[in-house]
């Protein structure tokens, strides 16, 4: 049993209103709208759609290609106009040019001493001979050793005639490596012919012209350091520009001599190995 809130008359637990008063009862749970405060919601904020940054280009690359594009932009310069001399370019396009010409000129040599390989196992391959991988790759560090020499011998000797005897001392190395090489910028164009020229060159066909061009290159070479150890403006010398020159000369050849005699002793050591083998 309940009982009415408003005349405390006893009425039924299932009765949704007082029998004796009339009053309607409340229902169970139910609170009254003072006590129960609504919340207003709050209009839900709009998110920002994330944005997406454009990916910035690789630092390492963007150098790269630029510097690239200058070392191409000074060769061509160089090959155009080989005495007006760049002083604002990169301090190391020299040695780049010289050791581009020194692979162009090791695959050249690799290739020829391959294909002259390639001709002598077919000429005696009816004994059964086999060559090795192994001596092509010897020949290939020789190449490459014996150019680095060369080039040091050349670029080593004029530097010290230029730098001591005519007393170009405002010259730095590296500003001489690119001075030398914008005179000798040709030597690249003939070194790229000869690398093309290694694959036609067999026993008997492309011989002769292949000796012209290693020969052209080291002509151009030699000239360009007798231009580069010439005083400059201004600039007197210990030694008459002649008597430099011919110093210069001598003491080159006199390397070269001693280098080549070694390098032949070498290639004949490695070619009687080779033979060997058949």
């Amino acid at each position: 049993m309940k009982y009415c809130p408003n005349c405390g008359a006893e009425i039924a637990p299932d009765d949704k209103f007082c029998t004796k008063c009339g009053f309607v009862l409340p229902v169970e749970g139910q609170t009254s709208g003072a006590a129960k405060q609504v919340r207003p919601v709050q209009p839900s904020q709009p998110q920002a759609a994330p944005t997406s940054t454009p990916a910035q280009p690789n630092q390492t690359v963007t150098a790269v290609q630029g510097y690239a594009t200058n070392y191409f932009q000074w060769l061509w310069d160089a090959l155009k106009k080989p005495f007006n001399n760049d002083e604002s370019a990169g301090q190391y396009f020299g040695l780049i040019n010289f050791a581009i010409i020194i692979l162009l000129n090791a695959f050249s040599f690799n290739t020829v001493i391959q294909r002259v390989e390639q001709m002598g196992s077919s000429m005696l391959g009816a004994f059964g001979a086999s060559t090795q991988s192994g001596a092509k790759s010897s020949f290939w560090m020789q190449f490459i050793f014996v150019g680095l020499v060369i080039y040091a011998i050349f670029v080593g000797v004029s530097y010290c005639f230029s730098h001591y005897a005519t007393h170009n001392l405002d010259q730095t190395f590296l500003a001489y490596t690119n001075r030398l090489a914008h005179y000798t910028s040709s030597i690249l164009v003939l070194a790229v012919v000869q690398f093309l020229d290694s694959f036609a060159v067999n026993s008997t066909n492309g011989v002769g012209f292949y000796t012209i061009l290693v020969v052209l290159q080291l002509f151009i070479l030699l000239s360009g350091c007798l231009l580069s150890v010439a005083p400059q403006q201004g600039v007197t010398g210990s030694f008459d520009s002649a008597y430099t020159a011919i110093l210069t000369t001598v003491v080159i050849n006199v390397l070269l001599f001693i280098v080549a005699d070694i390098a032949a002793q070498s290639a004949l050591s490695s070619l009687m190995s080779l033979l060997k083998q058949f």
